[in-house]
């Protein structure tokens, strides 16, 4: 799909939730591209592998930028992973289910919804 298709759907869903956030829609890019590009501090890759993981709830900071890699179908490869991780990325889950591509994307933009809205009624 092209990005003018996407930025047009997330300007849509924007409007219908009456969010004043953007998303942005980057571009398809080598994932040894995007490692080299100036990321945020607040890195996370959320990944299938059973290593060590943290819950992607207790890492958000609100209020600041989150970057949340969402693998591929069939999800990252190890090299991909340690590439993350070689660059200060967290990895963490979303829970004890296994998520489709698309759906962890949205469980993982929900969650930093929800970790800035808690945040704001304390």
């Amino acid at each position: 799909m092209k990005i003018e298709r996407l930025e047009k759907i997330a300007a849509a869903a924007m409007k219908q939730s009456m969010q004043a956030y953007m998303p942005v829609i980057n571009e398809p890019c080598k994932f040894s591209d995007f490692m080299k590009k100036s990321l945020p501090a607040n890195r996370f890759i959320a990944h299938c592998y059973q290593t060590e993981r943290i819950g992607l709830k207790t890492c958000i900071q609100p209020k600041t930028e989150n970057l949340i890699l969402i693998g591929p179908e069939g999800d990252f490869s190890e090299n991909e992973i340690q590439m993350a991780l070689n660059n200060s990325f967290k990895p963490v889950i979303m829970g004890n289910t296994r998520l489709r591509t698309e759906t962890a994307a949205l469980v993982a933009c929900h969650t930093v919804a929800l970790m800035n809205e808690q945040k704001s009624l304390t």
